[in-house]
Order: structure tokens, then sequence, then C-alpha cells
């Protein structure tokens, strides 16, 4: 990948922040370096077609895998915020999906 854009930087570091100096520390960046492994795992399963990329399916079969059941809606708010006009989404933006559900929940 071309690695995470700021606004995923900022998600992760928020999401992991838990002492909330705006800093991850060595146990918080830890904590997280599992997730975005356990996240590209879920990310290259359902990558269907090897392309880098999930298709707005795909990503329904990925969040649930995740641990996230979402309505329609839901999963329509999703794709419309995080995927490209092909309706595809990259592993950045997966991962930024994936921090913002997990920050909600």
């Amino acid at each position: 990948t071309k690695g995470f854009s700021i606004e995923s930087c900022r998600s992760m570091v928020n999401l992991m922040d838990k002492d909330g100096n705006g800093k991850l520390g060595l146990v918080e960046f830890n904590v997280l370096w599992n997730r975005i492994r356990n996240y590209l795992s879920i990310f290259r399963k359902f990558d269907l077609d090897k392309s880098g990329s999930i298709s707005a399916y795909e990503l329904r079969l990925a969040l649930e895998a995740a641990g996230y059941r979402l309505n329609k809606r839901l999963h329509e708010l999703l794709i419309t915020r995080y995927a490209e006009p092909d309706l595809a989404l990259d592993f950045d933006s997966f991962v930024c999906c994936l921090v913002r559900l997990e920050t909600m929940f």
C-alpha cells in the first residue's frame, strides 16, 4: 500500500491514546500494531480478486468477520464515506472505517 493517510493516523492515535496525551506509548502502539495486523488479515481474506481493494460486497463480509453486523443503511453510509467512486476501498480506507466503527462501539 501507499501507507496510511493523515486522517487514518489521527483516527488510530485517537482510538488508542488511553492517557490522552496525543501520543502512543509502547503498550498502546503494540495493541494498535496487533489490530492492524488483524485488519490486514481480514482485508486479504476478503479481497477475493486480490486487486488490493475490496468491493462494497466484500466490505460487508469483511465487517462481519471483524464482528460488526450492520444494517443495510449503515453499510451504505460507510460505502458513501469511505469508498472510491468505483465503490472500492483500499486498505487505508478499510482501516479508517474499522477504527471509526470501533470508536463508536
